[in-house]
Order: C-alpha cells, then structure tokens, then sequence
C-alpha cells in the first residue's frame, strides 16, 4: 500500500463516531440550533443519511464500517458467534474479525492514527505509529491500551473515564442519565487532549452514548423503570441532552484539529420504536421443525423428565424458561437464534446432529420457513410482521459465507426484535414484552456528516452506504483505495482524486489470549439488553 499522491501532504482525518445517531433527530435539531457544531460542519459540507448492513447490529456495523468488507469477508455479525461443529455460541470480540482495519492501512502507509472507542475492535495489534483505546469488548483499560502505559495517563487525566455505561446496572434512572454524561464528558477530555498532543493523521473516536439513552428513553410513554407517573416526565429531555453534549464535545475537537482537518461524523444505525421481543422458535415448533424440552409436557415425568431435573436444581414447571439446553436436537431441523431475526438449518455435516440434508431438501425447508413466516401479522392483526426474509448468501459473500444465518429474517421496521438467551419463549406465543425494559431500537439508516478539505459541499447528497466509509477516509488520507474491498469511494461527496491498487491489504484474526474473564463481556452485553439474563 502506498499513498496515491506522495507529494501532498496528508490533511488530518476525524472520524467522530456517535453510535445510533438517527438522521430524524440530527436534521431537526441541526435546523432548530439544538447541534450548532454539527449543523455548521453540515453547512461546510454535506449531511446525509448512511445506510446500515442487514442487520443493523454495532458488531457487523462498526467493523464493516471500519474495514470496507461484508460480514462474509470480515466474519462479524453478532454479538456471538457459533462455534463450527458445535452448537455453542461465544461473545464476539476483535480475534473473530478477518481483514485489515482504517487505522491498520493508515499504519501501512506510514500515517499515525489515534483510536479511540470503536466497538468490538479490542483485542488489537500494537501499532507501529499511535494510539489505541479499547471501546466494548474490553471490560477495562488495563492491558487494552496501547502503549500499555496509556490506561494509567488517561485514569490520571479522567479518573472518571469509562468505556461503557448501561442501564440495566442502575435502580435509578437518574444515576444512569448522569453516568452517561460523566462519561461523555471525560472521553471528551481524553479524546481532545491525546489530539492536540499526538496530532495524528488519522483520529477516530467512537462515543455511544446515543445508543445507550436512546434504547431506554426512545418512547416517553413507556418509561422503563418503575412507577413511571411519578418519575418518567424528568427525563423528558433525556436525549436531547445527550446529543446536545455530543455536539459540544465535536465543537471542541474540530476546534482542536485546526481548519485543515476534515471531520466525518457517523452513526451505525438509527433508532426507532421498540414494541418487544419476538419468539422465532415458536413459528418453528409449529411447524414441526423444533423440538423442545418442556416440563410439563407429557413424558416429563419418566426417566429423562427426572434426569433433567436432577441435572437442574428447582427448575419449577411454571418458572422454567426453555432454552437451548432444552432442544433436541435429533428431532429439529431448524432453529433461530441471536439477535434480530436468524434462522439456522441444523445441517447435516455442519452441524453435530444434523438432520437435514443439503441441496434440495435444505432449500425446501427453507422455502418453507420463509413462506409461513411472510405470512405472520403483528399483534393488532393490521400488518405484516416480517418486512422481508433473505438467504444468507443473498446478503453476504466471501470465504467466510459458512457461519452466516441461512435465513435473515426482518421484523417490521425492527419494531420487534430476537434476543440472545431468549430465543424460546412459552409454547405458542410469539411475542413478548422487551427483555429489560427498553423502549427503542435500531433502524437502518444512520447519520453522515461530513466538511473540509476533500469534501465537496452538496446540499442535496443522496443516501450513502456504512460500507463505504473506509474506502472514503482513503481517499481523503491520500491512500490508494484496493480495488477488493467490497465498499467504494462516496464520490458525490468527494471533492479529491482517488488513487487506486490492486493490493488488499489484509489482517488474520489477533492471536491472542482470552482478554477478559469469561463473563465480563457477557455481564456488559446483559447490560446493554443484547444478552437476556
């Protein structure tokens, strides 16, 4: 890899992430001078909506974003990932992701990259030139960081610094509205001071924030802690107030980046009404392609109904809730699990105890699958519930093809959502209410803005692609773009030359050790509601 114009000098790149900023917030709060810093940076240049990957979920969103390659190339989709030849599933982290990141091909090439926050990039390599702060996925910043000296300066400066806050971990919704502006407000403060210092080539830094006040207070109707008449209206300002923060602390990186940078904010996805979670397993079992465990079906009470009980200590009839634990898997032939809507045939020579057959009786089946479940109303009866059903290999291509959902099912405007750990509701229903009480989801499209040297102002610039990000900052870096990443150059919003190669440059996963203990990424994922307890 090298730099498509050697000659001119590399302008300063930043890359404001703000996980979940939605575009129906952004434009009406820019135009109402609620996000003075944004809207300027808009008026410099262009502001547009950035479509999200199917699924909208932050692991495949921000490392598709960040690399120019498809979860088929990059082997992220979910926060967990099946293990080939198992039915187990383990959290995703950063040693699941193929390919070569911005900031590794900005390292390529020589520039100095500063990284702050990205979701699901920890464990990383140590760069030769720059900085690294882990985002989710890393429960602290000792050991995460590089240089590993890093954490301690950033806890001198921040002592308050944190890389996640959720609600679930607060009785007291007004405890979590205040930790998530500590936390703004110190990663402000780190993210500033490492840019004047370090004056980077390249300075990304993710603030998910959004995400986290969003999902808890997106419905003010439906407040989602306890006795909401008597709290719920002090809060009604919840999101504003965050945005409002976001768009203060981008006012001061702009300003501390100088007028020769260019700034791209970016969001994963949008947001949008949540109305709960969706049983998929249910449409299976009726079909007859899932068989589940149930104690008080009839034959719980024989030798297997005692042995399981033996092996569960108090499972109770009426407080058991089935989980994978409780499949058998001789008698399926199709499960779905994780998050958003994914459907798994239970593949013979893939899976341990396969039972159906590839070729033409996996695409009957599936077939099948798709068809009843286009057929689905939502609770009301007046609409479709699914919005679309694809193959997997419709959405995804690359080596890594085989750990894609065989089926991606869309729920109608990811109004309702699949939850990991609680993929198996009560038999025959289909619907329940949100795991932890949140009130808002993700939507497709997301927020670009963007100004500055390399970016040609266009009021009227149409919908970009998340995927094309990477392939962007390339061009604005001065690198050459390779040609076999699966995103392209955003060229309506491009005011420089691009450079092209036929070299991709390429990454294997991080060799490395289990960086935290086993459950404290699952503790943050409970957190966050995308991990049912």
């Amino acid at each position: 890899m090298k730099a498509a114009h050697p000659d001119r000098p590399a302008r300063p790149l930043l890359i404001i992430g703000w996980d979940g900023a939605t575009p129906e917030l952004t434009n009406a709060w820019m135009a109402d001078g609620t996000l003075p810093n944004l809207a300027q940076l808009a008026r410099r240049g262009v502001a547009a909506p950035l479509r999200s990957l199917v699924h909208p979920l932050s692991p495949a969103a921000w490392t598709s974003m960040f690399t120019g390659l498809n979860p088929g190339r990059h082997g992220i989709w979910d926060f967990g990932h099946r293990q080939r030849g198992t039915y187990e599933v383990h959290h995703t982290d950063a040693r699941a992701r193929h390919g070569a990141s911005l900031w590794d091909i900005a390292d390529d090439c020589g520039l100095r990259s500063v990284v702050m926050n990205v979701p699901l990039s920890h464990p990383s390599r140590e760069p030769r030139a720059g900085l690294f702060v882990p985002g989710l996925g890393a429960s602290t910043l000792q050991g995460a960081t590089w240089p590993l000296g890093l954490a301690e300066l950033i806890s001198q400066q921040a002592p308050s610094y944190s890389i996640d806050v959720n609600s679930y971990e607060h009785a007291d919704p007004a405890a979590f509205v205040g930790a998530l502006h500590t936390m703004i407000d110190a990663r402000a403060l780190v993210a500033e001071a490492l840019l004047r210092r370090e004056r980077p080539d390249l300075f990304v830094c993710t603030f998910v924030a959004t995400d986290r006040v969003q999902h808890a207070f997106w419905k003010q109707s439906a407040f989602p802690w306890s006795e909401p008449a008597r709290s719920g209206w002090r809060f009604a300002d919840a999101v504003k107030d965050v945005y409002r923060a976001l768009d203060a602390s981008l006012g001061r990186l702009v300003h501390a980046a100088g007028p020769d940078a260019t700034v791209l904010v970016v969001s994963d996805h949008g947001f949008g009404d949540l109305d709960g979670d969706l049983f998929l397993n249910s449409v299976l079992e009726d079909l007859g392609l899932l068989e589940v465990w149930r104690p008080a079906e009839p034959g719980a009470s024989g030798l297997l109904g005692r042995l399981r009980r033996w092996l569960r200590p108090d499972p109770g009839a009426s407080a058991h809730r089935p989980d994978f634990a409780d499949i058998r898997w001789e008698g399926t032939r199709a499960y779905s699990r994780g998050l958003f809507g994914q459907i798994w045939l239970n593949l013979r020579g893939r899976e341990p105890l396969g039972q159906v057959e590839p070729g033409p009786e996996a695409d009957a089946v599936l077939t099948a699958i798709t068809e009843r479940l286009l057929t689905l109303r939502t609770p009301d009866g007046r609409e479709p519930l699914i919005d679309a059903v694809f193959r997997g290999g419709d959405l995804y291509e690359g080596p890594l093809l085989l750990d894609a959902p065989d089926l991606v099912v869309v729920p109608r405007d990811y109004r309702w959502m699949t939850r990991s750990g609680r993929e198996i509701g009560p038999r025959g229903q289909l619907f329940g209410p949100a795991a932890i009480g949140h009130t808002g989801n993700h939507r497709m499209n997301g927020v670009l803005v963007a100004g500055g040297p390399g970016v040609q102002p266009n009021e009227h610039l149409p919908i970009q692609r998340l995927i094309d990000v990477t392939p962007t900052a390339l061009a604005l870096l001065g690198i050459e773009v390779p040609r076999q990443l699966d995103g392209r150059p955003m060229t309506q919003l491009l005011g420089c030359d691009v450079g092209w190669t036929d070299e991709l440059p390429w990454r294997e996963p991080v060799d490395a050790a289990d960086p935290e203990e086993p459950d404290q990424l699952a503790r943050a994922l409970e957190g966050l509601g995308y991990l049912s307890r």
